[in-house]
């Protein structure tokens, strides 16, 4: 088989559509999740890889006839992922989910599609998720629970007075709320949870 039969037309199509993946995984980890702080490494590491596993296995099988039974199959085994080491919230699911549509539109859509109606369907979406992430929660802040020990500052006249002791003692700034729970008397202790705004990113979500 000679070169020219190998690296054919449809050869660089899917090389571009490749590449086209995994700039848009990239700019979707790394300058869109990654960016807020306490966000961990490994989850980028895990939406580019688990884009790009998906993206060559499906643009191999759009190549051969599969039996919709092999191809439902193929969905329910990525369809069961789940994060054993660590707690993964919501939004890193999320994250999860649209890399791995990100790799099903890039490798499923007709190689007949033009170039530039992919790319615009791709920038369309990653725009989508930035203007959502940006305003829904750059200002959402996080929460910190302590285990306080001035039972005579829970009383809400005095709320001002704990805020004032809470950034003296812990340095903690920007309190938007305060929630008292569970006390201990006898340990002349309680429960509390603060609600920092954390503009700064100086803190890690519990």
């Amino acid at each position: 088989m000679e070169l020219a039969e190998i690296f054919n037309e449809v050869y660089w199509t899917i090389i571009g559509r490749l590449f086209l993946n995994l700039a848009a995984v990239v700019v979707l980890g790394r300058l869109i999740y990654y960016p807020k702080q306490g966000r961990s490494r490994e989850y980028l590491f895990t939406y580019i890889s688990t884009s790009l596993i998906i993206f060559i296995v499906c643009i191999m099988l759009s190549q051969v006839k599969v039996e919709m039974g092999i191809a439902l199959g193929l969905f329910a085994v990525f369809s069961v992922i789940r994060f054993r080491t660590t707690l993964a919230t919501p939004r890193e699911l999320s994250f999860l989910f649209v890399s791995l549509g990100l790799a099903l539109l890039n490798a499923l859509v007709p190689l007949d599609n033009p170039f530039i109606r992919l790319l615009t369907s791709n920038l369309l979406i990653l725009a989508i998720i930035c203007v959502s992430d940006y305003f829904l929660f750059h200002d959402r802040g996080v929460t910190k629970m302590i285990s306080y020990d001035r039972l005579d500052l829970l009383d809400e006249a005095k709320r001002n007075e704990m805020e004032a002791d809470l950034k003296e003692r812990f340095g903690i700034q920007q309190i938007k709320k305060i929630q008292v729970g569970d006390i201990d008397t006898l340990k002349g202790r309680a429960k509390i949870k603060v609600w920092i705004r954390d503009s700064d990113q100086h803190h890690l979500e519990e």
